[in-house]
């Protein structure tokens, strides 16, 4: 893969695994009987460094309780406002690979494969989907015309896996108690990986369009329940210089009571448990351009990040606690982040209640 030279050897004298075995990162057709809320997922957030076009999103997650289908959310975004969607559900594709290995994962038109647990993984669609704009999706389901979509990524992870809990020792009680961040993200298997990433996409009729750039990998296994989630933020990003970092946090408690908020700044070579600090709550949603920086707090210092959104996608989630009354709005984009100097697009996930926001297209 044309990648970063540099950050490629970098990579491949630091342990990437976190310590799990190369079996943990295939996938499970074993489904815990006593747990209706088991899921697995996989996705991918992946970023063109030149802008023509970002991936923010092609997920596929299991459907708590059924094995013949599974969630799919695959997003494609475009400078100018441009959003090609399709969220939904298709038929699940057998887990095992030519080697007879669970190392597929896919539903319908679009597949994961590991290639390289931990280092390498592929991902392929090919159907079709919504032809739309961002500031529609703020308002209303997809709609529009359909068009057919083909996609192709390589990926090479470049920084090691993050798991939640791992960087604080609040984070870790909070992992391991009922808490908002155990339930919604998941008390078992799950990590997220920063990657060098190429690829193209072909959209019907249109000049194919071949990309290099970075991203996000996440692999889940586990009970996740997410009524009553409130809202949250999400950003990381890889650097040319391999640099990178990470972190989610949810909102403030009423009652003050302590949130999950952890992340990590990796300096090229060791993961920097972080606190986020100045978070860029949503509170405008808009396609266009935000200022979304924050700081990362250190036990060497602050680490401050500047951000601005680029090419992004909107949807309306799961209720609120109370019911349909008041949903959540959801970002789903890119941002170009930089750091001393040097810039790179990566991800951005938001959420928060419709009622706390102002909306703009």
């Amino acid at each position: 893969m044309a990648m970063d030279l540099d950050v490629r050897v970098a990579a491949s004298l630091i342990d990437l695994t976190g310590g799990f075995a190369p079996a943990e990162d295939l996938m499970s057709p074993d489904v815990p009987a006593d747990d209706p809320h088991y899921r697995e997922s996989v996705s991918m957030w992946i970023f063109d460094d030149a802008n023509r076009i970002q991936l923010p999103r092609f997920l596929v997650e299991d459907i708590a309780g059924r094995r013949d289908e599974r969630l799919t959310f695959f997003n494609l975004a475009f400078p100018g406002g441009r959003s090609l969607v399709e969220w939904g559900q298709a038929p699940a594709r057998p887990m095992a690979g030519a080697d007879g290995r669970p190392t597929v994962y896919g539903a319908g038109g679009m597949a994961f494969h590991c290639i390289e647990p931990f280092h390498r993984w592929r991902a392929e669609y090919s159907g079709e989907m919504f032809d739309t704009r961002a500031a529609d999706l703020m308002f209303a389901a997809p709609a529009g015309p359909r068009v057919p979509v083909q996609v192709e990524i390589e990926t090479r992870s470049v920084v090691p896996l993050w798991v939640h809990g791992r960087m604080s020792t609040a984070g870790a009680q909070m992992m391991a108690e009922d808490s908002e961040a155990r339930r919604f993200t998941g008390n078992g298997f799950r990590y997220e990986q920063l990657v060098q990433a190429e690829g193209w996409v072909k959209i019907g009729d249109e000049t194919r369009i071949d990309f290099s750039g970075r991203g996000l990998r996440v692999h889940r296994r586990s009970s996740r329940i997410s009524a009553g989630f409130r809202g949250h933020v999400w950003q990381s990003a890889v650097f040319p210089s391999g640099k990178g970092f990470g972190y989610t946090i949810f909102p403030p408690l009423p009652d003050g009571a302590p949130t999950f908020g952890e992340g990590y700044f990796f300096d090229g070579r060791q993961m920097i448990p972080a606190e986020p600090v100045d978070v860029p709550w949503m509170r405008v949603a808009t396609p266009n351009a935000q200022d979304v920086g924050f700081t990362l707090r250190t036990a060497n210092g602050d680490v401050r990040i500047d951000a601005v959104t680029g090419p992004t996608n909107f949807s309306t989630v799961r209720s609120a606690a109370d019911g349909d009354a008041d949903p959540l709005l959801q970002q789903q984009g890119s941002a170009l982040y930089s750091l001393g100097g040097e810039s790179a697009y990566g991800m951005i996930e938001r959420s928060s209640y419709r009622s706390q926001l102002t909306l703009e297209r």
